[in-house]
């Protein structure tokens, strides 16, 4: 028989799972959330995803780490591609397509 606490925690864990986003979707919205604000309803959703997974809040915080680093390493080294050199490489990546 499952203990009456563990039964809460499970149905408070399941009610979750089945109302936020999957690990998958959790991704890709965690990287939108680094380029802009996301809407209220879909912070609270990812907020709640992240108290039941640990490992889509390890994804973020790397997310985070890694953007902040490189955003340190270009403010630091003054690394800032010239507009030409921009444009090479969008007409580079458009004719992968």
């Amino acid at each position: 028989m499952i203990e009456p606490t563990s039964w809460w925690k499970a149905k408070i864990v399941t009610w979750v799972a089945e109302h936020t986003p999957k690990c998958h979707d959790m991704t890709r919205l965690i990287s939108q959330s680094q380029d802009g604000p996301l809407p209220l309803g879909t912070r609270v959703k990812m907020w709640l995803h992240y108290r039941i997974c640990v490992w889509c809040e390890r994804y973020r915080d790397q997310l985070g780490f890694i953007g902040k680093a490189m955003r340190g390493c270009r403010h630091e080294h003054g690394a800032e591609l010239p507009d030409d050199a921009k444009e090479r490489l969008k007409r580079a990546l458009r004719e992968k397509r």
